[in-house]
């Protein structure tokens, strides 16, 4: 855990890291002497040694004093390494996750960020103040005790120093053997907070379908496997501690049975020999919580882990200056191969050419790459081969400034911020005028809902949007874009919830920018792809035809086919 905590801080973090282990140590050895004062003191009490009993008192005191300010030290210490890990933990991660593809927010990865942003750093830091003290004096006060033993007679002295690395060994095996089974416990917690999450975040979709609590399987089984790690767990650390037990309690028998043998024979005093063996009994205690706070230990490295698993993800390389300027608002894409991680290519040799001023039309088949072209436009991930281009300059070579600046997006996963609703359009440009938002939320239809909802423009839409339909979430996410007024427009089925009325008049709008912005456009409309420019045809990862609708619809039999099945599917009524 040390290891980790210096490799996340920066160098004034890990200065202050020693400084609090130094200060723990010298609290752990000072606690040890004042403990081996004791020894002289009891000796002289039962001499009746005046002298002898106020110099060893005196000695205690000046020890337990010394002990009693580096307690305050480190404690103080404690509190502000504590404070510079979580400033670490946490302005690293946001420093890193920000130099992230966007692409990698998806799945588990955007749960398990925020989770150690927030309870993990909060639980590391926790265990340093609260076990990271009492780890170090349990270590360090044996050791004090038996090189005080050692002064006071070599043979309990060395039972001691020998002992304490048996000890350790058993400590350490148990340790691991609960290492394994808190690694368990830490992945049931995870999955069961997800599922949780899920479950909460899914009502109207559970309860459409009239499941209850526990009656949503996925939860219920997480909750099944946390049982069952947690009861792992508690075997495990059980277990560990019968033989730690077993060969703490023998080691203190051995010093005690040669202390009772010396005093009976007559070799040494037998009250300095109980004063011993009552010094070696403080050794017990801290070894037999030793494990346990190593298993807390444990559980903060685990989200050390975790926070360094996400630290070395790898950077998106990002130029703080763009290299070049677009020239115009033309996109290319080059000969596109990419892949989701070891999957094979969603697309495998694209090569599109969006004109400036257009409205292109993407279509295909479910799953064919569609949602990803857009994608890696807007650089969410990096194509494995060839080059994706903005105005002739490699999306590669522009800053995050000017990228973002050239780019509008409408993807059907729209979030909207539990904002006003003038405040989540106006995310689009926050310098726009007031009028200028309007406008845009006029071109998107936003007026209607300004008019229903409570507060008007300045009411609030719920977190994530969850006080507007869905369609009415994207005419937000629409205006969002449009008030951006950036040269190139990407939509992602921005109308696919919308009525027919509504996704008439966005497509109305939609058309007004041509020759103006360049838009590409994923439907399945058929008035939505007749309308375009140009219709690009993707299927089995690449752009299989390219044309104007009635182009493609008398020359590609597949196009053809996919137009009338298309076709088909928007007649079809219940009834």
């Amino acid at each position: 855990m040390i290891k980790a905590l210096m490799a996340i801080g920066d160098q004034l973090s890990r200065r202050a890291l020693k400084v609090f282990l130094i200060l723990a140590a010298i609290n752990g050895l000072t606690q040890g002497a004042a403990l081996a004062a004791l020894v002289p003191l009891l000796v002289s009490m039962f001499r009746r040694d005046t002298h002898g009993m106020w110099l060893w008192l005196v000695v205690l005191a000046v020890a337990a004093l010394v002990n009693a300010i580096f307690v305050v030290l480190s404690s103080n210490h404690s509190f502000a390494v504590t404070v510079d890990v979580i400033r670490d933990m946490q302005g690293r991660l946001a420093d890193h996750m920000v130099r992230l593809p966007l692409g990698w927010f998806g799945g588990n990865a955007q749960a398990t960020a925020s989770g150690i942003a927030v309870s993990g750093t909060m639980s590391v830091a926790l265990t340093i103040s609260d076990a990271l003290i009492p780890v170090v004096t349990a270590v360090t006060v044996p050791i004090a005790v038996a090189i005080v033993a050692l002064a006071f007679n070599w043979q309990i002295g060395l039972a001691l120093v020998v002992a304490i690395p048996v000890v350790a060994l058993v400590t350490r095996w148990g340790e691991r053997r609960n290492a394994k089974a808190e690694t368990g416990v830490h992945e049931a917690e995870f999955e069961t907070d997800r599922r949780l999450l899920e479950f909460a975040d899914q009502q109207v979709v559970l309860r459409s379908a009239g499941i209850h609590g526990t009656q949503y399987q996925p939860l219920a089984d997480a909750i099944a496997a946390r049982r069952r790690a947690d009861r792992k767990s508690l075997w495990s650390s059980i277990v560990s501690m019968i033989p730690q037990r077993i060969v703490i309690d023998f080691v203190f028998g051995i010093a005690a049975g040669l202390g009772v043998l010396q005093a009976v024979s007559g070799d040494v005093d037998s009250v300095a020999i109980i004063a011993v063996i009552a010094l070696t009994s403080q050794v017990i205690n801290p070894l037999r919580v030793l494990a346990e706070l190593l298993t807390t230990l444990r559980r903060a490295e685990l989200q050390l882990d975790e926070v360094a698993d996400v630290l070395n993800e790898p950077e998106m390389a990002v130029p703080e200056v763009s290299r070049a300027q677009p020239a115009d608002n033309a996109v290319q894409l080059d000969h596109v191969v990419f892949g989701y991680g070891d999957r094979a290519p969603v697309l495998d040799g694209v090569d599109l050419e969006l004109e400036p001023g257009t409205v292109t039309a993407l279509v295909g088949p479910s799953g064919s790459g569609k949602t990803t072209v857009t994608r890696l436009i807007a650089r969410f991930w990096d194509a494995n081969q060839g080059a994706v281009r903005i105005g002739g300059v490699d999306v590669k070579d522009l800053s995050d400034e000017d990228r973002a600046a050239q780019l509008s997006l409408v993807f059907q996963d729209v979030y909207l911020f539990n904002e006003s609703l003038r405040e989540n359009i106006a995310l689009g440009d926050p310098g726009a005028s007031e009028s200028e938002v309007l406008r845009a939320a006029e071109l998107a239809r936003v007026t209607p809902i300004a008019e229903r909802i409570p507060g008007g423009w300045n009411g609030s839409v719920g977190e994530s949007g969850k006080l507007l339909s869905g369609g009415e979430r994207q005419r937000v996410s629409i205006a969002r874009a449009l008030l951006k007024k950036a040269p190139i427009l990407l939509l992602d089925e921005a109308t696919a919830a919308l009525d027919g009325v509504t996704a008439k008049a966005i497509r109305t709008t939609i058309e007004s920018l041509r020759g103006q912005v360049t838009v590409l456009i994923i439907a399945h409309q058929a008035e939505t792809i007749a309308n375009a420019d140009r219709v690009a045809f993707l299927e089995h990862g690449r752009i299989c035809a390219l044309g104007t609708h009635q182009e493609l619809f008398a020359s590609n039999p597949r196009y053809a086919a996919f137009w009338s099945g298309r076709a088909q599917a928007q007649q079809w009524q219940l009834g």
